[in-house]
């Protein structure tokens, strides 16, 4: 348990630390009203099940707590169509400048990959053939593909990412 704790404090130094952000080559993968969101292709943790890639969201207007980017490494399940979000973090500035305002290194939950959104581009980039949308091989009658989600990123980021973060330690 020691072990994990440790594991987490150490990412949320990184994370507070990132002189990467700036120098990283951003690859745009989706753009609306709401934000201009990138992955960095150098930085993708390949796997055949659970790829991980680090996604840069910048917002076009600040929220109310003043952030104006979210950083997320994404966890994505190629098997089972959904992906998880395994650390977070908020500044200031567009692409990676500013001030740390919040981070997390707690898991959210699987949640399913949405139609028509980021995290339906990003699986398919980083699993290919080995993702399977719904209803694929399983016998569901998956007709409507699910909304986007209410800040339409496709991300679903943990609630204090869209609201008034609390401020990092």
């Amino acid at each position: 348990m020691k072990r994990i704790s440790c594991m987490k404090c150490l990412l949320c130094l990184w994370l507070l630390c990132q002189p990467w952000l700036a120098s990283a080559d951003w690859e745009k993968v989706d753009e609306n009203h709401l934000a201009v969101v990138y992955i960095d292709p150098d930085k993708i943790r390949a796997s055949s099940v659970f790829p991980q890639a680090w996604h840069l969201i910048d917002l076009n207007d600040a929220s109310k707590a003043g952030v104006k980017l979210r950083l997320a490494l994404m966890e994505y399940d190629c098997h089972e169509y959904r992906r998880r979000t395994l650390a977070f973090a908020s500044k200031s500035e567009q692409m990676g400048e500013g001030k740390t305002l919040f981070t997390s290194t707690q898991s959210t939950s699987w949640k399913p990959v949405s139609g028509d959104t980021v995290g339906e581009q990003v699986i398919g980039m980083l699993c290919g053939h080995h993702a399977k949308p719904p209803g694929h091989g399983k016998g569901k009658d998956d007709k409507a593909a699910p909304a986007k989600d209410a800040h339409g990123d496709g991300h679903g980021a943990p609630p204090a990412a869209h609201g008034d973060a609390k401020p990092s330690h």
